[in-house]
């Protein structure tokens, strides 16, 4: 099928955007910490039973993998995407977006001071015109005061992204490891992790999430499956399809259009757009692309 890949890099850029869309309807229902334990929980018994479809030599892997692996799940998962969604609740989905825009400039930065990678002249620029623009539209006085707790929360998620990445790459590649396998890992090192901290900082956590899931309504409850389901297995279904079959470089510039499909769903829903925040999301995505094209 020609452009394969480039279909999929798009699809796993709106699958994205939709599924943080539909997060954001839930964030007010639950605290950060309890929705990231459910979509945790759900994404891991789906993977679960995904599971015996990879091939048997992809899924052995050494102590020091799977340490490396469960780390990066504790950083990037229970810390960021708590992070993540403690974000969506204070700024919402299109700037929390946004500044997951400065999650591939963090990985190249971190790169470079981990593995002793070398950044070109070009990544810099990118590096500067993403931060340039993201803080244009993030840091905007819109009528309402910045909330700076939301915009800590969503650096802290792109930071622990990035160094997520990162560290996971590197297990990945050593090893040999299946991705599906190496998610799995990371889900349930994060889930576990979660499950220790949201009991000494939440009063009778678990009692308080299962009344807050037996209020939702069937409806509701739908929608909220459908997010774990586009966010967790058909978002990453996408993105390796496009790592495959598509040059890495426009497979990722492609990835990162999430905020401008955040864009669309605001037309959609008929909320205003700003020319603002138009220009600092298309912006983002020049700087996003000076990073990974050469």
């Amino acid at each position: 099928m020609p452009y394969q890949g480039e279909i999929a890099s798009v699809g796993a850029a709106f699958v994205w955007a939709l599924a943080t869309w539909i997060y954001s309807q839930f964030s007010h229902r639950f605290s950060a910490l309890q929705l990231n334990i459910v979509k945790g929980v759900i994404a891991s018994v789906m993977m679960l039973l995904l599971l015996p479809l990879a091939p048997a030599s992809e899924l052995t892997l050494s102590w020091l993998h799977f340490s490396v692996l469960a780390f990066s799940g504790v950083l990037g998962i229970a810390i960021g995407d708590s992070a993540y969604f403690a974000s969506l609740k204070r700024i919402g989905p299109n700037k929390t977006l946004l500044l997951e825009s400065l999650a591939p400039p963090l990985s190249g930065v971190l790169a470079l001071v981990a593995l002793g990678s070398v950044l070109p002249l070009q990544s810099w620029v990118g590096v500067i015109v993403t931060t340039f623009a993201v803080s244009m539209v993030v840091f905007h006085n819109d009528g309402q005061a910045v909330n700076w707790s939301g915009v800590g929360f969503g650096l802290l998620a792109s930071v622990c992204q990035a160094s997520g990445v990162v560290i996971s790459h590197y297990a990945l590649v050593a090893g040999d490891i299946a991705p599906l396998f190496g998610a799995l890992i990371r889900l349930m090192a994060g889930v576990m992790a979660l499950v220790v901290v949201i009991s000494f900082v939440e009063r009778q956590p678990f009692k308080a999430l299962n009344q807050n899931l037996r209020s939702l309504s069937r409806h509701n409850f739908a929608w909220l499956m459908a997010a774990i389901f586009v966010g967790t297995f058909l978002a990453l279904w996408l993105q390796q399809v496009a790592l495959k079959y598509a040059n890495p470089a426009v497979a990722q510039t492609l990835i990162a259009t999430s905020p401008l499909f955040m864009l669309v769903i605001y037309a959609v829903k008929g909320q205003r757009i700003t020319r603002r925040a138009l220009f600092g999301t298309l912006l983002a995505l020049v700087g996003v692309s000076l990073f990974f094209i050469r």
